[in-house]
């Protein structure tokens, strides 16, 4: 007996395959096909066309992320754990190459499609809250100051990662920064480094982070 469920995330997997080897263009549903060993016919079973073939790659993408991020949470503990949540999606191997494109493929149009950006909005409202709940940890290890905020650090951290993976896609000088040394990191250590009294320079961290 087929299990449906299992089917339609192995097509997906399949379809992130192709996009991370040749971009969004050669997802197709044939190409899908063709790699996959089943026919236009099963794969047209499950996804109606193109649009939605590619539609469940971003769901598939979202949840892999998800998986990931519990995962993270459940096996490391404090500054290790914030920094996995926020690198599972820069594009530094085959498959975050993947979810990066198919992520950003669709970031424009959910500006305008009401049903799609509540979707892409539910995928970054749950990575910010794995990245809060990482934070939550990496205090009470004190890895972090206590005074500092953790949802608007994790909303500061995750537009970081954000774009600095959109930046490393369209430009191979920050693609091979990221891969040298991670801005990531550097922040998040940046964030748990006390900073002496009196100490107005730069090197202080923004007061925004601070908890009321």
């Amino acid at each position: 007996m087929v299990d449906h469920n299992e089917r339609r995330k192995q097509i997906c997997d399949v379809l992130l395959d192709i996009v991370s080897e040749a971009g969004i263009a050669a997802a197709t549903i044939r190409e899908v096909a063709d790699r996959s060993g089943w026919s236009t016919g099963v794969i047209g079973h499950y996804f109606k066309n193109r649009q939605d073939l590619l539609l469940g790659g971003l769901r598939r993408a979202a949840e892999i992320l998800g998986e990931h991020n519990t995962r993270v949470i459940n096996t490391l503990e404090g500054i290790a754990a914030l920094e996995q949540i926020l690198e599972g999606s820069i594009p530094l191997d085959k498959r975050r190459l993947a979810l990066c494109r198919i992520f950003f493929f669709f970031y424009a149009e959910g500006m305008t499609v009401a049903d799609l950006r509540q979707e892409l909005e539910s995928y970054l409202v749950g990575w910010r809250k794995s990245a809060t709940r990482a934070i939550r940890q990496a205090q009470a290890h004190g890895d972090l100051p206590a005074d500092l905020e953790p949802k608007r650090v994790a909303a500061d951290l995750v537009g970081l990662a954000d774009g600095l993976s959109i930046h490393s896609l369209l430009d191979p000088r920050v693609m091979s920064q990221l891969r040298e040394q991670s801005p990531i990191r550097y922040w998040i250590r940046r964030l748990g480094t006390e900073v002496p009294s009196g100490d107005k320079g730069e090197s202080a961290p923004p007061t925004r982070y601070a908890s009321a």
